[in-house]
């Protein structure tokens, strides 16, 4: 732990009037060990970029404050190779600064760089915050849905999951869509993004910022040429922002795939994905989510071919 963090806590969140216990776990292990004891009366706290102005404002008041920045190698930004799979492993405790700025990331998943880069600070808007967002911590916050989640789905993320009984590796989709489960406390270790293929691939993230109290919305798409850069063999879209997960849209990519590139064609699938998304919600919100489809689209399809692509 750096020295001075719990200092900058307790001034943060003046304690004299905010009161909890304060946890050291040494291992995730350890960690996991406390959230079962304590339950639904601890919290975890890294970079505290999320947790401490709810804890401020008196919105969360957790009785025990596990910190886990105590805990040794969660930091790290690496390779790894496993049997038939390799790619990029991230530790939890990583910052979404260092991500942003590591040449494995920008080499491996440019894609996750965009949306670090788009991301916004809501709550906590201190240079601190911009320093000290754990990519664990982002995704432990209902925010990150319009975020960085759908970049790591995009590009087929895993999450390393410690618990009591060990390690479990799940997609990434699980942090936002499994049930919790009260006996069972599990906690982010690392974060695994495959190799991805290098040709004929467009790979996509684009972020719609709202206003006057509306959602932001981030879209992610893949998308597959044949080897003629005509015919669309793959194509996968995901939207964060709208509802408390990202939603990967089935109905828009089907019209596309298999189909050449043609304007029409990128218009109709924004539009089905969009109403996919968005269902019943007001014209505002679908136009919005209709015109960030259709944009992440058509960069995707310029990135797969390059210049080929203007004029489709």
């Amino acid at each position: 732990m750096r020295p001075g963090y719990f200092e900058d806590l307790e001034s943060f969140v003046e304690l004299s009037s905010v009161k909890f216990e304060y946890l050291e776990p040494n291992s995730l292990k350890e960690a996991c060990s406390m959230l079962d004891q304590y339950k639904d009366k601890a919290k975890l706290i890294a970079g505290g970029t999320h947790l401490i102005p709810l804890m401020k404002t008196r919105t969360v008041t957790p009785e025990y404050l596990i910190n886990l920045k105590n805990i040794p190698n969660l930091e790290y930004i690496d390779y790894y190779s496993d049997f038939a799979e390799e790619g990029v492993k991230i530790g939890a405790l990583a910052t979404l600064f260092d991500l942003g700025r590591s040449v494995i990331i920008n080499e491996r998943a440019g894609v996750l760089v965009e949306a670090i880069n788009l991301r916004e600070q809501r709550l906590n808007k201190t240079r601190w915050a911009y320093y000290m967002t754990t990519i664990g911590g982002c995704l432990s916050s209902p925010e990150s849905a319009a975020d960085i989640a759908p970049a790591l789905m995009i590009l087929d993320a895993k999450a390393v999951m410690q618990g009591l009984q060990g390690w479990e590796t799940v997609p990434i989709e699980s942090l936002f869509t499994k049930n919790g489960n009260g006996d069972v406390y599990e906690i982010l270790g690392e974060i695994r993004i495959p190799k991805q293929q290098e040709s004929e691939v467009g790979l996509v993230y684009e972020k719609s910022v709202g206003t006057g109290g509306a959602p932001s919305m981030g879209a992610a798409v893949y998308l597959r040429l044949d080897l003629k850069h005509v015919d669309i063999e793959e194509i996968r879209i995901i939207v964060g922002g709208v509802g408390a997960a990202p939603v990967e849209t089935q109905e828009g990519p089907a019209i596309m795939k298999g189909n050449p590139i043609d304007d029409h064609l990128i218009i109709d699938a924004a539009d089905i994905a969009a109403g996919e998304v968005c269902g019943d919600s007001d014209p505002e919100l679908l136009e919005r989510a209709r015109e960030l489809i259709e944009e992440a689209i058509r960069h995707a399809i310029d990135r797969s071919i390059g210049d080929f692509a203007l004029g489709y």
